[in-house]
């Protein structure tokens, strides 16, 4: 029997194309990587490696030849860059001199988002969007890096304002085809309500087993993957994060 080779062609058009994560180990959870051109949360208690995870997301991306943003609504942009050098050695700074990455610090008066976040978190958000398209056009990244935005969901009373916010905000990002990771805390288990309508959902734990604190990840989801459903131990070296073979529990 001959295959025809347009079919096939057109069968491989309709699927997702995978973008490598840079995390050693990661891939084989999720069939290869994510989705490209989609929003993927990594949700997380405090010190559990979010942001180590998303920024060398970010790194390894550049390595690769993709151009990587981020955007930093809490944190100051200085003080990630100095965290990934001090721990990492990733010298921020210079890909930033290089034009290889772009970082967007919502907290810089010139971006005049400060005013709408005093006023109103709605309007600071739906602004947050509107500059979120912006650059994104302006510098046209394959990559996007997120950092924690709960802290401003937080003061949105109505959840299905916070639901209507997120979703509007996770499909302008699709929009503009760059693959995205997006940080979320877990204080007051707010964090369902946008991992519900992302493409991808990463759990990050950090648990006391017998007398040591251990990490651990899972993938909650994947829409159009397959995913494996073991949780595996979270190392971060000096070299980074990577995913073990091994489990957490005995």
């Amino acid at each position: 029997m001959t295959v025809d080779t347009q079919d096939v062609e057109a069968v491989g058009a309709k699927k997702y194309t995978k973008v490598g994560s840079g995390i050693p180990g990661f891939d084989e959870l999720v069939n290869g990587g994510f989705n490209k051109g989609t929003v993927n949360t990594v949700t997380g208690g405090s010190g559990t490696g979010k942001t180590v995870f998303a920024t060398q997301f970010i790194y390894e991306g550049i390595k690769m030849g993709d151009k990587g943003m981020i955007i930093t609504p809490s944190e100051s942009a200085e003080s990630l860059k100095r965290e990934m050098y001090s721990s990492f050695n990733w010298d921020l700074w210079k890909l930033e001199e290089e034009k290889k990455l772009v970082i967007v610090d919502v907290t810089d008066p010139v971006l005049r988002l400060q005013k709408s976040i005093d006023l109103d978190p709605v309007d600071f958000l739906v602004n947050f969007r509107k500059l979120v398209e912006r650059k994104v056009k302006e510098e046209n990244p394959q990559r996007v890096f997120i950092d924690d935005l709960m802290a401003f969901f937080y003061a949105v009373q109505a959840p299905f304002k916070i639901r209507s916010l997120a979703d509007d905000l996770f499909s302008s990002l699709r929009a503009t085809k760059a693959t995205t990771v997006i940080t979320i805390g877990t204080a007051f288990g707010m964090n369902q309500i946008l991992e519900y309508g992302a493409d991808s959902c990463t759990m990050l734990r950090r648990d006391r087993i017998g007398n040591s604190l251990v990490r651990s990840i899972y993938v909650m989801k994947m829409r159009g993957s397959k995913i494996s459903n073991s949780i595996r131990v979270l190392d971060i070296s000096d070299d980074g994060m990577a995913v073990s073979a091994l489990s957490p529990y005995p």
